[in-house]
């Protein structure tokens, strides 16, 4: 029986640490799988979520009690939607619950449900109409019911703040109407596990263990601030905030072993402040790194741009907005560029090509793009690939050799030794543009606009892709066709 692994970065499999943060010198998004955090962007952030296919981000600002709610989402290709919720003030967190997200203000001690595209957030719960009593923060769905966590019951403006707050923070059952959880301080990021609840303590600076009577179990000092909390195995991950009063300090992520209860590893942030720590799948860190540059050429060209000379810049340095990091936009630009021979090689197409079509008819075949190289492959100036068919006439007998399987590698385009059919020059049909950025070892699909050739008979067709200065490259897809009459 193989040994059990024994650390947490073990337990991930290829899911991925994604931390949330801001506070003095900024904040963003950070992948801290290999203990060493790689910054994503620098949005500072505050509540993260899972749902609908999508992530969900909450993001921070500076003198946030009177700020606006601005809520961003991701599908696999990078940002899919930003919605500006005004009427929610100080947003804190966000949860997937009953197909929304939810997001909670700590100004109005509210929670709001934001359904996806709507106009406007509508209110579920508030507990307190003085501003900022109860400081409503994280939310939690557990067995289909909303919690939601505050610092307590006070009847003036941030009362929590002022030393007699010990022990009166509590976590909501907004369904059942009741505390499940009560006598805890400045609690944050509430997590029900294996019968357990696991609360950060963060005026405490410990992570807590209850009974699922609301009984303490087991506390374990992490000596700071405590917010943020995720599960690797036998292992959790807990945000802490900077020492205040320790200038040039930073924030990190604890990882403490639940089977002794004790931290065993720490993990320094770029940031001052740590709010959400999410496991996810490599495919959400793609798509926050690709975040606004999901439009490729618009992404190249703010990459042309910054190098361009004020005579040739088309607005003023003032009026310059950069949507994409310099990162993502460098990257994408260099797909413009000419692949080498083995990214050639490792790219291709995959399709299942009709026997028999109809002479002279226009029609759409679905086919799919792999990229099986290291980097993104798109339609990108000034060398874009671009997916297209070519249609061979055969002589009578069939001559030209016999056309390789659908995606057979030993036939790869541009083969010079594949065989020539007769019938002189191919038919070309339309090149087209790949429909997205195709990122590393992925595949896509693509309709391909056909033009079946107009004189009956047979045919090889090749669909492969094409780059300027390249030629068609890669493994194509490839069969005999019968061109019939029509009729």
């Amino acid at each position: 029986m193989p040994p059990e692994p024994s650390g947490w970065r073990d337990r991930l499999g290829d899911a991925r640490v994604l931390v949330s943060g801001f506070g003095r010198g900024g904040g963003g998004l950070y992948d801290v799988t290999t203990g060493e955090p790689q910054v994503l962007d620098d949005l500072p952030t505050a509540g993260l979520a899972i749902g609908g296919g999508r992530l969900w981000r909450v993001l921070r600002a500076p003198g946030e009690q009177t700020s606006t709610c601005e809520l961003l989402s991701y599908d696999a290709r990078g940002v899919r939607s930003y919605q500006r919720y005004d009427a929610i003030r100080d947003p804190h967190d966000v949860c997937w619950f009953d197909g929304a997200p939810h997001v909670s203000s700590s100004w109005d001690d509210a929670v709001w449900r934001v359904d996806p595209g709507g106009d406007e957030p509508a209110l579920v719960w508030q507990g307190s109409t003085v501003p900022d009593g109860w400081h409503v923060n994280s939310l939690v769905a557990v067995d289909g019911a909303l919690l939601v966590c505050a610092f307590g019951r006070f009847g003036r403006h941030r009362a929590w703040k002022h030393g007699n707050d010990a022990g009166r923070g509590f976590v909501h059952d907004l369904r059942a109407g009741r505390d499940v959880l009560t006598g805890l301080s400045h609690p944050h990021t509430p997590r029900w596990r294996s019968g357990r609840w696991y609360v950060c303590e963060s005026s405490r600076g410990t992570l807590t263990e209850l009974d699922d009577h609301g009984i303490v179990r087991r506390r374990v000092a992490v000596d700071r601030f405590t917010r943020g909390l995720a599960f690797a195995g036998p292992f959790a991950l807990v945000g802490g905030n900077a020492h205040r009063d320790e200038v040039g300090d930073l924030g990190e992520v604890a990882v403490v072993d639940l089977r002794s209860f004790s931290v065993v590893e720490r993990l320094t942030l770029p940031c001052a402040e740590a709010y959400d720590i999410l496991i996810v799948g490599p495919g959400v860190v793609r798509s926050v790194t690709t975040g606004f540059g999901t439009n490729a050429a618009r992404t190249v060209e703010q990459h042309l741009g910054v190098g361009r000379t004020a005579g040739r810049r088309a607005g003023a340095a003032g009026a310059t907005v950069r949507l994409a990091t310099p990162r993502t936009a460098a990257a994408l630009a260099a797909m413009g560029e000419l692949l080498d021979a083995d990214a050639a090689a490792r790219c291709g197409v995959r399709a299942t090509l009709p026997p028999v079509v109809r002479a002279g008819e226009a029609t759409t075949w679905r086919v799919e793009v792999v990229n099986q190289t290291d980097g993104p492959l798109g339609t990108v100036a000034p060398r874009p690939v671009k997916v297209g068919a070519r249609w061979f006439r055969l002589g009578p007998e069939g001559t030209g050799g016999p056309p390789g399987a659908t995606g057979d590698p030993a036939t790869p385009a541009g083969d010079p030794a594949a065989g020539v059919e007769a019938g002189g020059e191919p038919i070309a049909n339309p090149l087209v543009p790949l429909p997205r950025t195709l990122p590393q070892h992925m595949r896509t699909a693509v309709a391909l606009p056909v033009e079946v050739p107009e004189e009956p008979g047979r045919y090889t067709v090749r669909v492969a892709l094409r780059q300027p200065g390249r030629g068609w490259f890669g493994v194509r897809a490839e069969a005999e066709v019968e061109v019939k009459a029509d009729g």
